[in-house]
């Protein structure tokens, strides 16, 4: 699990819209506490604006992680940074920034 986390973060390293993180809750357990962490390892995630955390409970594969990350996480297409778009979206895009 240790891994595939650590693989996890160096792939979203770059990323503007996903951080990959962990928590020491021996070291921080106030932390853990206000989040509900009991059991170790707990993996939580929020989604951007949200304050509360999800709980998550998919697989513990880099590729599992990923697949959660993509689906659930990662802003694919970002208007005033369009590197992520599709070609359809970025023209989609320019045609509505030109009205």
């Amino acid at each position: 699990m240790k891994a595939a986390w650590e693989d996890l973060g160096t792939e979203y390293e770059g990323s503007s819209s996903v951080a990959i993180g962990d928590v020491d809750c021996t070291q921080h357990q106030g932390v853990c506490s206000k989040h509900g962490v009991s059991g170790y390892p707990t993996i939580k995630y929020w989604i951007a604006g949200d304050k509360d955390s999800k709980p998550y409970q998919g697989g513990r594969t880099l590729d599992a992680l990923k697949q959660h990350v993509e689906d659930n996480m990662a802003v694919k297409c970002d208007v005033k940074d369009p590197k992520g778009c599709t070609e359809k979206e970025v023209k989609y895009i320019d045609t509505m920034s030109a009205k």
